[in-house]
């Protein structure tokens, strides 16, 4: 379980179409700011959770300044999710902030089923964690991605490039679907991320990128690319 004080901070995404990557790629390692390697690269995987309505989905849609997302996260590989994270991500205006609760997911069981699963998960939350989770208990989509970590020579800004990104549509489903996987798109996410009190940095780096930061989302374009595929 993680108590800490909340910790607002800045989160810009630059989607890079491919033939623009080692541009960007070029750009960010000879910035002054001297960014270097900060972990090895990993796997990421997030189930996203909703109302069955998609209320959160619509809140991102709407573009209202104040919106939470629900998700569960956990790394390496997809069937092993026993030391996962159960995330609570709220957005109030250009910050936000993240809480965060240990959970797990049994895939493995043969028995594995959502209702249960999340139902298990919910109940052994502490009640904090359970007021925070409120409605959204309906698994959509899980989305897989490969992700490098770099951070600048301050350790002011970090910056990372999501790639592979698949989604693994949960809906109408009660076993896991870890198999049938779809691709978003040739592409590449740039996110650029810093405390609230390093505004300034994060701005004068953007100014010198070669591509525009745009809103971005990787749940909302899992969402539209499964309604339109």
């Amino acid at each position: 379980m993680n108590l800490q004080q909340r910790e607002y901070r800045f989160e810009v995404k630059v989607p890079v179409p491919l033939n623009r990557l080692q541009e960007v790629y070029i750009w960010l390692m000879a910035h002054s700011m001297m960014f270097r390697e900060h972990f090895a690269p990993r796997d990421i995987n997030s189930l996203y959770l909703d109302t069955p309505f998609l209320a959160r989905f619509e809140e991102n849609l709407s573009g209202i300044s104040t919106r939470k997302k629900v998700r569960i996260r956990w790394y390496g590989e997809l069937h092993h999710a026993h030391q996962a994270k159960l995330e609570f991500k709220h957005r109030q205006g250009g910050k936000g902030f993240k809480v965060t609760f240990d959970t797990a997911l049994q895939f493995e069981n043969p028995d594995f089923s959502w209702l249960y699963a999340l139902k298990n998960a919910y109940q052994s939350l502490p009640v904090n964690a359970q007021y925070l989770w409120d409605t959204e208990h309906s698994p959509i989509i899980i989305c897989r991605y490969r992700r490098e970590y770099y951070i600048s020579g301050d350790e002011s800004i970090r910056a990372t490039f999501d790639s592979n990104i698949e989604s693994y549509d949960q809906r109408y489903r009660q076993q896991a679907n870890l198999t049938r996987a779809a691709a978003l798109g040739d592409y590449v996410l740039l996110e650029l991320k810093t405390n609230a009190d390093n505004e300034a940095a994060l701005s004068d780096l953007l100014a010198t990128c070669p591509l525009r930061p745009s809103r971005h989302s990787k749940y909302v374009n899992c969402i539209r690319h499964l309604i339109w595929q």
